[in-house]
């Protein structure tokens, strides 16, 4: 492809450097082992913003090609420049979240999960509600995602909505767990549940839960 743009646009010093540009990143993509033919070249590309001045990119799934695409963006050495008056190259993209949702939707490559959280905290002990959110923020703190009820209700209630949304495990802890220092690890897909003894220290509740989450994902 490069070799036949070399007539029609290696006349100017433009073209001789938008071409040498795209060898170049053509050669970089191979250096760091992108399997040949992922990457390819497309001259009739255009972006229809003005800003660019350089490479411009589109992404697309191999599956769904007629989805069109679904990653954009390019270079734009000067449009820092409208803001600042510093000299700011750059280059970025923008993706379609939308589009590659449906794209992923149709592939049927997503989890039937109506939350991206991976721990329920069920919430039904009004007097404790701090103790809950300092437990939630000790699991965030861990890295471990987590969603509890923004009003207490029924155990039973709260687990069946944890279910319907995909949550992979409920974390209960009632008057007398806090009170014996215990929670019941429940894993949702398979029913099964735990007791954790932490005795108070949310330390080792957060490792606990961590733990269990790691078997949910190996299978175990």
């Amino acid at each position: 492809m490069l070799a036949a743009l070399e007539p029609l646009a290696g006349g100017t010093a433009a073209g001789r450097a938008g071409i040498d540009g795209l060898r170049a990143v053509l050669a970089g993509c191979a250096g760091a082992g992108v399997p040949e033919g992922r990457v390819v070249v497309d001259p009739s590309i255009a972006r229809g913003l003005d800003y660019y001045t350089g490479l411009i990119l589109e992404s697309f799934l191999d599956e769904l090609p007629a989805l069109g695409s679904i990653c954009s963006g390019g270079r734009y050495d000067d449009l820092a420049g409208l803001y600042t008056k510093q000299h700011l190259p750059g280059i970025g993209a923008s993706l379609g979240i939308d589009r590659l949702l449906a794209g992923l939707e149709e592939l049927g490559r997503l989890a039937p999960r109506e939350t991206a959280a991976d721990v329920f905290l069920v919430y039904f002990d009004e007097a404790r509600r701090d103790d809950y959110l300092r437990i939630a923020a000790a699991l965030r703190k861990r890295g471990i995602a987590v969603e509890m009820a923004s009003e207490p209700k029924r155990v039973g209630q709260q687990l069946k909505v944890a279910s319907k949304k995909g949550f992979p495990m409920a974390l209960v802890i009632g008057s007398d767990e806090f009170a014996a220092g215990t929670a019941q690890c429940k894993h949702m897909a398979s029913q099964r549940s735990a007791e954790i003894d932490w005795h108070g220290d949310v330390r080792v509740l957060v490792d606990a839960v961590h733990s269990h989450l790691e078997a949910i994902r190996s299978g175990h």
